[in-house]
C-alpha cells in the first residue's frame, strides 16, 4: 500500500501552481501577539460589519483603528515613552 502525501494545497490539485507560490510572507517590521480583551457586543458587531464590507480581517480593521487613535494621541500629547524591557 502506498503512503499518502497530504502536503498539497487545493490549488495544486487544480494544477494552478506549486504550493510555494502561495506562501504568505510575514513582515519582520512588526511583532504580533495574541491577547484577550473585553469588548462591547455592539462594537464587535460593527467591527465585523466593517471587516466584511472592506474584505479585511477583523485584526486588520482593529489595527487601523488603533493606529489612528495612537497617532491622534501622540499629536496631542507627544511621543509615548515605552518602559525599557
Amino acid at each position: 500500500m502506498n503512503k499518502k502525501n497530504f502536503k498539497t494545497t487545493f490549488n495544486d490539485l487544480l494544477g494552478e501552481g506549486k504550493s510555494e507560490d502561495y506562501k504568505v510572507k510575514k513582515s519582520s517590521d512588526h511583532k504580533e501577539t495574541k491577547s484577550t480583551f473585553v469588548i462591547r457586543c455592539d462594537h464587535l458587531d460593527k467591527l465585523r460589519a466593517i471587516s466584511y464590507l472592506e474584505r479585511k480581517m477583523i485584526k486588520d480593521v482593529l489595527a487601523d483603528a488603533l493606529n489612528a487613535y495612537l497617532d491622534k494621541y501622540e499629536k496631542e500629547n507627544g511621543t509615548i515613552q515605552l518602559p525599557k524591557a
